[in-house]
């Protein structure tokens, strides 16, 4: 009896069921990238919204015309209103390290900035203008990081985030 025949197809049968397997596995691999991506673009996305929600609202409270007491209340309440620091948490858990650190620097200058805001200085003072630019600087680099972490592929690494001082 010659068992060339169903030893071929047997192995030929063999081989279509690993090739299968593996393209099976290969599909899943990078839909699985895909929408860890999505993912990760929809957090930084709603936490983008988020501080830079309050940084308008930091700004707005500084150019109130009315009393500094206003203003106060209007920049003390932004960050909580946005919920910047619930978003933060998230992004603690979701995000790539070189993202972290600029979201930590990000959110050193906010309440900087804020609290400059708070103490009744208005938008066109020197002090103010430092500090809202300081965020400026953390929020592109923070950007920079973000567009890094979702490109496919590309894994550079950044320089290091803004200096805090």
């Amino acid at each position: 009896m010659d068992w060339t025949a169903p030893v071929s197809a047997a192995t030929g049968g063999l081989l279509a069921v690993i090739a299968t397997y593996l393209a099976d596995r290969t599909r899943w691999r990078r839909e699985e990238r895909v929408r860890a991506r999505e993912q990760k673009h929809a957090l930084y996305a709603e936490f983008l919204t988020a501080l830079f929600g309050a940084r308008e609202q930091i700004f707005a409270a500084s150019r109130w015309p009315r009393r500094a007491s206003e203003r106060k209340t209007l920049a003390g309440a932004a960050v909580h209103e946005h919920e910047v620091y619930t978003r933060r948490y998230r992004m603690e858990l979701t995000a790539g390290q070189q993202v972290r650190e600029c979201t930590q620097a990000a959110l050193t200058a906010l309440p900087a900035y804020r609290d400059e805001v708070a103490s009744g200085t208005r938008w066109n003072h020197p002090r103010c203008a430092a500090q809202r630019e300081r965020f400026r600087a953390c929020q592109q680099r923070l950007l920079q990081a973000m567009r890094a972490d979702l490109t496919p592929g590309r894994h550079r690494e950044l320089s290091s985030p803004p200096s805090l001082t």
